[in-house]
């Protein structure tokens, strides 16, 4: 019984750092490649949701998970390959998980969950609001402050995070268009 665990455990290690089929492996994609959102259609993403609950063991709401594509598809139509980062977050924890998806004709898909990185603790994430550093990524602020509130993309490819919060004040975050933060401003709406 050791010897197949241990033997599955290590032939899941080793086939684990092998790209898939024409993949980069994840190790090698290019930070600011991602986009926001997924390529599953609505009931691929209600299953793979489910088996991340498993996998947590606990629900995940809708506010707690976020989507981003970061391989396109591979192959031809109905044997499709893509890869996905879903990150789950939590009161005190963010966790990433690599969905790798694999058609299996047209319209249908399977799919793998597994998780990335040891968790990280929320302690990470600034202590104040204007802790962030230039050059972190919009995940890493999108992970510790939430969603923002409205996201104005600029002809240029910058775009901006703002946060409403109480007393009319507006944080504002501007990212460049590889996905770095470069600024961050504070307003107050006097009306």
């Amino acid at each position: 019984m050791r010897y197949t665990i241990a033997f599955a455990l290590s032939f899941l290690l080793f086939t684990g750092c092998k790209s898939t089929e024409g993949f980069t492996p994840v190790s090698k994609i290019k930070s600011g490649v991602s986009k926001e959102g997924s390529l599953a259609n609505t009931t691929l993403i209600l299953d793979v949701k489910a088996g991340l609950e498993k996998v947590i063991g606990n629900t995940i709401n809708n506010s707690e998970l976020f989507k981003f594509v970061i391989q396109q598809p591979v192959g031809s139509s109905g044997s499709q390959f893509w890869r996905e980062m879903w990150v789950v977050k939590k009161a005190n924890e963010v966790t990433q998980y690599l969905i790798t998806f694999k058609e299996v004709g047209l319209g249908s898909a399977n799919f793998e969950i597994t998780k990335m990185y040891e968790n990280t603790v929320r302690k990470e994430c600034p202590k104040s609001v204007d802790g962030f550093e230039q050059g972190q990524s919009n995940l890493f602020v999108k992970v510790c402050l939430g969603t923002p509130d409205y996201i104005d993309h600029n002809s240029d490819g910058r775009y901006v995070y703002l946060y409403h919060r109480p007393n009319g004040i507006v944080l504002t975050y501007l990212f460049s268009k590889e996905n770095k933060l470069t600024k961050f401003s504070v307003y107050q709406d006097y009306t």
